[in-house]
């Protein structure tokens, strides 16, 4: 990833941080979905386990359906935000000629 890339990702977490922050910092939803513990596979793709709870929503997700640094799903940010900020990665089964196992 450039650091263009980077601060181009950046500026976008920020306008999206200002425009949802009253929505949140006001939501007594969020507070609770703070406490919440997650549990069983993630809701989102239903294959790994779950290891954390959506403040917006308050889904129990696992780490690739998860955005950390501010704490939403992916079905909670836009798809093409959501898509900018995992980035796909490369396929190491063409690339290597192996079957890859994550």
């Amino acid at each position: 990833m450039s650091e263009d890339d980077v601060l181009s990702m950046n500026e976008e977490l920020q306008e999206w941080l200002r425009e949802t922050k009253k929505e949140i910092k006001t939501s007594h939803t969020a507070q609770e979905m703070a406490k919440k513990k997650p549990s069983g596979l993630c809701e989102i793709c239903g294959k790994k386990s779950a290891k954390f709870v959506c403040l917006k929503c308050g889904r129990s997700v696992c780490p690739s359906c998860y955005f950390k640094i501010i704490g939403i799903c992916k079905k909670c940010v836009s798809k093409e935000t959501a898509e900018k900020w995992e980035g796909k990665p490369p396929d190491w089964e063409e690339i290597l000629g192996v079957e890859w196992v994550d």
